[in-house]
């Protein structure tokens, strides 16, 4: 980021701070209210100018520049690893939380007649990715239901302890869940999967960059995690951890120049293979610096202020039912929510259609709610101009 386009003499709290970001720092059209960053982010100006000169200077000698980038994706994997509290030898760089998900899925050995546990909340590709397993080794896909309205901790594990049985191979669950934005305890679910000795597989897709990460610390087998949304990292770029423990046990999607023994240690085997376009990976390690420019603790703080302040203002709407938890260990930058009465699903379109309002909305077991994805280029203005849209459409 070019400090000469920051407000120097502003603390980060400072909504013109913010304003300026957004304005100096990202190619966002001034006339779109964009609310739903938990699908895919922007990325900040200097990550796409990032990549969009690396681009053009591989294409004006490829053969030149392409050794003289591997230096820089082996870079950002190591900010990359410093951010998630880990090891580089231990993160492979896919391009997305899907492709991640896919290595544990088909790399491991499955015995038929087990059961794969997750929640009835899981994202519809990790759903599509474990039916799939299930059909073809024989398995049984047990999916226990997760409360909407989640009061503590202890709910969330009960949840799971309760569907661990003596035929459990893997326990898949998510992190900040995709529906109501639930941050989980999710040191005290790898240590349930752990002691029941089954496979721990955590979908982080909208954890990095909204709840602090420490992987290492936490050692599932795997966690794996897309960076376009809420790091705002170049589209196809995301992340696979890979304990130890479970190194041993895996094989890589894609056989090429990383077929090298399993018992190596280094997770990079995981990593897309062949000819490919790196400087996707150059760009996460300028949108990595972009964030720690600004402080990413700032950030955070700011973005948890901006949903706090949309959780009270929706109050206001008659029958409106908050599916995101209040208490900040347990939520990020994601509010879901539904109207009691509304057409949410016309609102939706309406917001988009009138006023360049961008927002998401679906159903959750029949419930129709809208989820609004809140971060540093938005502000307090943004949710209030949804508000008052909303409001005229009840």
């Amino acid at each position: 980021m070019d400090n000469t386009d920051t407000p120097t003499d502003m603390k980060p709290h400072d909504d013109q701070f913010w304003a300026t970001i957004r304005r100096d720092q990202f190619y966002l059209d001034p006339e779109t209210t964009f609310l739903q960053g938990g699908s895919v982010g922007p990325s900040p100006k200097p990550v796409v100018d990032k990549v969009t000169e690396s681009i053009k200077a591989f294409d004006s000698n490829p053969l030149k520049y392409q050794p003289l980038y591997h230096p820089m994706v082996r870079e950002a994997r190591e900010k990359l690893a410093a951010f998630i509290g880990t090891r580089p030898e231990r993160i492979a760089l896919v391009q997305n939380t899907t492709m991640g998900m896919s290595v544990p899925a088909q790399g491991l050995t499955w015995k038929a007649g087990g059961e794969i546990l997750m929640s009835d909340q899981e994202y519809g590709a990790v759903n599509a990715c474990w039916d799939y397993i299930a059909e073809r080794y024989g398995l049984t896909v047990r999916r226990v239901e997760m409360p909407l309205e989640i009061r503590n901790k202890e709910q969330i594990i009960d949840t799971f302890k309760s569907g661990l049985n003596d035929k459990t191979q893997v326990m898949v669950f998510g992190h900040v869940y995709w529906s109501t934005g639930l941050a989980v305890p999710v040191k005290e679910l790898i240590e349930l999967g752990r002691e029941a000795g089954v496979w721990v597989i955590v979908d982080g897709a909208h954890a990095t960059s909204m709840v602090p990460l420490k992987l290492d610390e936490w050692n599932p087998h795997f966690y794996m995690s897309s960076l376009h949304k809420w790091t705002l990292a170049p589209k196809g770029t995301g992340f696979l951890f890979v304990s130890d423990d479970a190194q041993p046990h895996v094989e890589p999607l894609i056989l090429g120049g990383n077929a090298r023994p399993n018992q190596d240690g280094d997770a990079s085997r995981f990593d897309m293979m062949g000819t490919r376009d790196q400087t996707p990976f150059i760009g996460l390690g300028t949108a990595l610096d972009f964030q720690a420019e600004i402080e990413w603790e700032q950030i955070r703080a700011y973005c948890q202020g901006l949903a706090g302040y949309l959780k009270e203002r929706i109050r206001r709407f008659k029958g409106c039912r908050i599916l995101t938890p209040t208490d900040p260990e347990m939520s990020g930058f994601i509010t879901t929510f539904t109207i009691e009465g509304a057409d949410i699903q016309k609102i939706r379109q309406e917001l988009w259609d009138d006023e360049h309002i961008e927002t998401s909305a679906f159903t959750i077991r029949d419930i129709p709610v809208f989820r609004i994805s809140t971060h540093f280029y938005n502000s307090r203005e943004d949710i209030n101009r949804m508000i008052r849209e909303i409001e005229r459409r009840l």
